[in-house]
């Protein structure tokens, strides 16, 4: 019986290959093959492989090993770059708002000081200066009769001595003839 099963499967093999192939002529296939014909195949034992071709393997696997940590040192490096640009790219932006921030505050700060310059001026001004101390502190003009004038002699006059730090002058001729030309068309 088992003879007869190896024999079935040795016919299907034969008869489903004989359908793939067209056969020209009058010959007909073999209805019973024989085992001789058609021997089992068996699987492949798998060679060991040579010494030479294993060490290529080896050496295969470390290059692509090495490889592959290369690869990944140089994605390292470009990610690390890539933070450090945007890091840098960040703190300039942060700058750059400071700097705007402060800038606003500087021209907030100069308006507010021209206004304060502008209230300074209008009360320095005469006009308002009467205004203020005739409503608010309720002084008036003085009459006529209030007034008096003095005469102040010509000895209580203030008197201005030179700076003692300015450089003696020279005494060239050139510098007398100087003197005497500016002398002439100085006003007295």
């Amino acid at each position: 019986m088992a003879v007869k099963r190896k024999n079935q499967k040795s016919y299907q093999k034969t008869y489903q290959n004989a359908k793939a192939y067209y056969t020209h002529g009058g010959a007909a296939y073999d209805i019973e093959p024989l085992e001789e014909e058609y021997p089992q195949e068996h699987p492949k034992k798998q060679k060991k492989a040579k010494p030479s071709t294993h060490k290529k393997m080896v050496m295969q696997r470390r290059a692509n090993r090495a490889y592959s940590i290369k690869i990944a040192l140089v994605l390292g490096v470009f990610f690390c770059g890539t933070l450090a640009f945007m890091w840098s790219s960040a703190l300039v932006t942060a700058q750059r708002v400071e700097t705007q921030k402060y800038k606003d505050k500087l021209a907030e700060l100069k308006s507010e000081n021209a206004l304060l310059a502008l209230d300074v001026a209008e009360q320095m001004d005469l006009d308002t200066v009467k205004k203020v101390a005739t409503e608010k502190l309720g002084m008036v003009e003085p009459q006529p009769y209030q007034i008096q004038y003095i005469d102040v002699p010509e000895q209580s006059y203030t008197i201005h001595y030179k700076d003692e730090t300015e450089k003696p002058e020279e005494k060239n001729s050139e510098n007398a003839l100087v003197r005497t030309i500016v002398g002439l068309f100085k006003k007295e």
